[in-house]
């Protein structure tokens, strides 16, 4: 019996009975048999491992090397989802400290929006006569926290990403004798 040759993609073959299959190395000018996981060209149609040789197979699906790109992508996706519903915990921190130092300072008053006054939130002195307002107490909106004390006005400052901004309680403060 002689060797089958064929050629398939511009790529020359040869399989021996019984025996090896080898390609054609232009380049090198050579035979190489053809190996499992050698870095070959494409095998002609119906050109299979011959039996008894060791063939690559792939990996079942629920192998745990398919599922880590899986799980990598669910992580990547519930880690996104989180990010973008809650706000971010350094906004948060940022409005407190801001808050928290508007304690007994003075605002300067800056037109109103729909008929209550708007407060500047860089404080003022006291003495100046843009002062119109004294922060005395700052409360957390959250449910369960304690009101601004009678007398005073509840302000909440706007800040971008704070879902539960911080609550001034302002008193006017009064000029002259």
């Amino acid at each position: 019996m002689t060797a089958e040759e064929t050629t398939h993609r511009g790529v020359r073959w040869r399989r021996e009975p019984g025996g090896p299959t080898s390609f054609y190395d232009d380049d090198g000018g050579r035979w190489i048999e053809w190996r499992p996981g050698v870095d070959a060209p494409p095998r002609p149609p119906g050109w299979q491992a011959p039996e008894g040789v060791w063939r690559v197979r792939r990996p079942r699906w629920l192998s745990p090397w398919r599922l880590v790109p899986l799980a990598i992508a669910v992580f990547i996706v519930v880690v996104a989802v989180l990010q973008v519903t809650r706000p971010s915990g350094s906004a948060a921190k940022k409005e407190a400290t801001a808050s928290a130092a508007l304690l007994g300072k003075c605002l300067a008053q800056h037109g109103t929006a729909e008929g209550h006054p708007k407060y500047s939130t860089t404080p003022v002195p006291c003495s100046s006569p843009q002062a119109a307002v004294k922060v005395v107490e700052v409360v957390p909106t959250t449910p369960g926290s304690p009101l601004c004390p009678s007398g005073t006005t509840p302000v909440e400052m706007t800040y971008l990403g704070v879902r539960y901004p911080h609550v001034e309680c302002l008193r006017p403060v009064h000029h002259g004798p």
